[in-house]
């Protein structure tokens, strides 16, 4: 396994009542005794970068030997199906497990039973799991080795393993998104309760009728056929997979979080920013960290009216939740499958992030947002915010993906140009205030605005008096 570098070491676990329990690790011994219900628990100091160590566990009548324990970083990777997706069904991903040897870097995969059934359908022994919380097939740390990454998160492995190739330390990452996840699958019964809006909108959800063809209960239901228990439980429903795959963990000190996960929500995209703001602060809580949350906002796929609007209001959490940066991924969708299979850009931008602002040793790490427009001599200048150096097109290529409005339903195209970080553009005089403006507003968007380092510019609109 790793265990998280500068932070006490918790080690815990059950055992006869009040008994004498001795611990050690590396050569720090600490001896406790279980409390009445059997239980216990030590914290040893924290610890550089390094190994590998053992951890010697005993009492009066059983011992417990762990070896091969590294110091380092330790990273969650959550979400739904775009993040559980694994090496061996994306893109060269079986060549790249094939070259997976790295000893440094180490994988915890809380693999789901079955996400959505063999055919769409959950068998007797599946529905029992989840009725019992045993819906993640959590096994223990494994070694990041080409049979062990190829049924392991690509965006994970990816990201895991720039991190490790960069920063030369151990590297541990935990797995657990669950295709298909809400973001309320996500949040605590206490958060959904707290806040009407999103209860109501909960209630609604799981009151949709069976035949409706896009409800997501239907699709739930028709997962569920072989049960008999009128309570059925299942890992889309409110409050599940953070009950079972969160409270779990969350005594283990994590460096940071990426997340991976919108597309069940897209129809809502303002009460999303909510249920993700709220999210972001109940697993910090659990965490008891200020951990550095980073997200990758919703590729392109041409029938998804509702993805533009999304992508927007994903932008917008970055002024609304500290600590957090967006990893932007128009460029790398697909015109008909949600599951684009190229997943190497989507972990490697998320480690970009992670690179530039948790451990300071990058730079031009981000894909630029839009921030404001300015106006003089004539001339109106869009301005962006982010760490980036500069604007690009394709070599040769003008700027595609701007539109103009004076009604903010009818628009035209925009032909803006470069001027460093900033795009400017003159307006004839039939454009009297206020217009519209906005970029990449298309489901499948082909808009080729990138930064220097060529990561795409987000999707934007914005309303110019």
């Amino acid at each position: 396994m790793v265990l998280q570098r500068h932070h006490k070491i918790p080690v815990w676990g059950t055992a006869k009542p009040n008994i004498e329990i001795t611990v050690t690790l590396k050569d720090v011994t600490i001896t406790t005794l279980s409390n009445s219900q059997g239980r216990w628990n030590v914290n040893f100091e924290a610890l550089e970068a390094g190994g590998p160590y053992r951890l010697n566990i005993v009492s009066t009548d059983e011992s417990i030997q762990l070896t091969d324990i590294l110091i380092g970083d330790v990273w969650l990777a959550s979400g739904q199906s775009n993040m559980h997706l694994d090496l061996k069904r994306t893109l060269n991903g079986d060549s790249i497990a094939k070259k997976a040897n790295n000893p440094n870097l180490r994988i915890f995969n809380m693999k789901p039973t079955y996400p959505t059934g063999k055919e769409g359908v959950h068998t007797k022994e599946e529905l029992t799991k989840i009725q019992n919380n045993q819906y993640f097939n959590t096994k223990d740390w494994v070694k990041a080795t080409p049979e062990n990454v190829l049924y392991f998160s690509a965006v994970g492995y990816y990201f895991a393993e720039k991190l490790q190739s960069e920063l030369n330390i151990p590297i541990g990452i935990i797995h657990n998104a669950v295709p298909g996840s809400p973001i309320e699958s996500w949040l605590s019964k206490k958060e959904i309760q707290q806040d009407s809006t999103i209860s109501n909108f909960v209630k609604q959800r799981w009151k949709a009728k069976a035949e409706e063809k896009d409800a997501m209960i239907s699709v739930a239901k028709h997962q569920i056929l072989l049960s008999e228990d009128v309570n059925q439980k299942h890992p889309w429903m409110p409050s599940y997979n953070y009950e079972n795959g969160i409270l779990p963990i969350k005594n283990v000190p994590i460096k940071g979080v990426i997340w991976y996960q919108g597309e069940s929500n897209a129809e809502a995209p303002v009460l999303y920013q909510s249920m993700f703001k709220k999210m972001v602060k109940l697993w910090r809580t659990d965490f008891n960290a200020d951990v550095p949350f980073y997200f990758t906002q919703l590729t392109s796929r041409e029938d998804r009216p509702a993805w533009p609007e999304f992508r927007y209001a994903q932008s917008e959490s970055l002024n609304e939740v500290a600590n957090t940066k967006m990893a932007v991924i128009s460029d790398v969708g697909d015109r008909k499958d949600t599951h684009a299979k190229n997943k190497q850009p989507v972990g490697e931008r998320l480690a970009l992030l992670a690179l530039g602002d948790t451990y300071k040793v990058i730079k031009d790490y981000e894909s630029p947002v839009f921030d404001k427009t300015t106006f003089s001599n004539h001339t109106y200048t869009l301005h962006f915010k982010g760490e980036f150096s500069g604007l690009k097109t394709p070599p040769s290529q003008d700027i595609i993906g701007f539109e103009i409005s004076t009604d903010n339903i009818h628009f035209e195209k925009l032909e803006p140009h470069i001027e460093g970080k900033t795009i400017t553009f003159s307006l004839a005089n039939k454009h009297k205030k206020p217009f519209y403006i906005r970029y990449a507003w298309k489901p499948y968007t082909e808009a080729n605005l990138t930064s220097i380092k060529g990561l795409p510019v987000s999707t934007f609109r914005a309303k110019i008096d």
